[in-house]
């Protein structure tokens, strides 16, 4: 396939505007890197070696704990096991994403937790003042658990078996003073944990940028956040242009009765509240990216009309399309191999500024709680949780960073594709 030497022009100058250039290379890297999803972030390993085995879990269904020598049947926390395996220099290892966590997992913050030289229970943000302290199982439960205040064992204490409580302590200032149920060594000992409660701070258990105030890996959150907006705008995108580009085509090609009607039924849709419409269905229907989808569609495919309707009736007076309607041509070979190539213009210097207002819808109707479900991963609904939570700067933070981020690259390049789609510097 070659271009013409009107596009080949366009593309050049499009490329000479390095600001508009490099945005669009660094979107196109980032979408191409939110399309690996959990290759990248997730908690499932990438490949794993187990008794001389090469496993691949990424790509398989659940495997539970009891396949790798372990109690229980459900799949174990690889975190742990990765960890425990490599304490004990075992030969089975495990490959993790990049980022282990997944975006709708729930984390527990765990750091470890050990005796410091004043014989008090700390960990690395300092002395426990108040908190628990326990041994992890395979699965991410509490195998045996103690309460610390002020650094000693002081209150309960529990030994937990399948979930269920098998014994029970009680330290006074480090010294146990009574137990219920079977015979215990309550001696803490061996790899021991201590919670920290969400929201954590970054840096925090491998949490890059720490966790929400629900204990969502912000980082992973962010990550598949974006790709949530990648995929609605490849549903989104085709669809209001097909609407929009098609419609108003055909309003400026046929004008006339067709025209007339068409603009007073645009005028009375879009005279219909968009905030009052959107309560309505979410109230009504289970929220859903479908359900998101078909409401900004119904509402966003007006403006192209209109743009496209005065592109088409400048183009239909032309002589070749006279000559298409001289030669017998339908209506719809004008209006698609004629009308539509000649306006295409109007079509690609709005593409960046559509997507540029889905993002800004999606993440404010998230925001408003009209949006995805709250399980779904979402940059609107991580800056509600910033303004609710405004003394962890972790939430909002990157949020809006990436947020404002991605719309200056959107706009950069949408301000280099109307340049360069000028008629008045590239066609001459």
């Amino acid at each position: 396939m070659q271009f013409d030497a009107i596009t080949r022009r366009r593309f050049a100058r499009f490329q000479s505007m390095k600001r508009g250039w490099y945005s669009f290379i660094i979107l196109s890297v980032i979408s191409i890197l939110a399309l690996l999803g959990p290759l990248l972030v997730g908690k499932r390993p990438l490949v794993m070696r187990y008794e001389g085995e090469l496993r691949f879990p990424i790509f398989s269904t659940r495997i539970p704990s009891s396949e790798l020598g372990l109690p229980g049947d459900v799949e174990p926390n690889w975190r742990i096991l990765q960890s425990k395996w490599e304490t004990e220099g075992s030969p089975n290892w495990i490959v993790l994403p990049l980022i282990p966590f997944a975006a709708n997992e729930v984390c527990e913050v765990n750091l470890p937790a050990q005796l410091n030289a004043e014989g008090r229970w700390s960990s690395p943000q300092g002395s426990i003042a108040e908190g628990r302290i326990f041994r992890l199982n395979t699965d991410g439960t509490r195998e045996m658990s103690w309460t610390v205040m002020d650094g000693k064992l002081h209150g309960d204490a529990r030994k937990l078996r399948d979930s269920n409580q098998v014994a029970r302590g009680k330290f006074e200032k480090g010294k146990l003073v009574d137990q219920i149920g079977e015979a215990t060594d309550w001696t803490p000992n061996g790899t021991l944990y201590t919670y920290v409660p969400a929201p954590a701070p970054p840096g925090l258990d491998g949490h890059l940028l720490g966790t929400d105030e629900s204990g969502h890996d912000i980082f992973a959150r962010l990550f598949y956040g974006y790709r949530v907006i990648l995929i609605a705008a490849c549903i989104y995108i085709p669809v209001m242009y097909v609407i929009g580009l098609l419609l108003g085509a055909a309003m400026g090609y046929f004008g006339g009765w067709f025209d007339l009607v068409a603009q007073r039924a645009i005028e009375v849709w879009s005279n219909i509240p968009f905030l009052y419409a959107v309560i309505l269905l979410s109230t009504l229907l289970e929220p859903s990216l479908a359900l998101l989808m078909i409401i900004l569609v119904a509402f966003s495919w007006i403006g192209l009309a209109h743009q496209m309707r005065a592109a088409a009736y400048s183009t239909a007076s032309k002589d070749y399309v006279a000559a298409s309607r001289t030669l017998g041509a339908s209506h719809l070979r004008i209006i698609i191999r004629h009308i539509l190539p000649n306006t295409i213009t109007v079509a690609v210097t709005m593409l960046p500024f559509s997507i540029a207002g889905l993002i800004a819808s999606l993440s404010a109707l998230d925001y408003l709680g009209f949006g995805l479900p709250p399980t779904e991963p979402s940059w609107g609904e991580l800056l509600r949780q910033g303004k609710e939570n405004w003394m962890s700067w972790w939430i909002a933070t990157p949020t809006v960073f990436c947020m404002v981020s991605t719309l200056v690259l959107v706009n950069f390049v949408g301000e280099a594709v109307r340049d360069a789609f000028d008629p008045r510097k590239t066609d001459t």
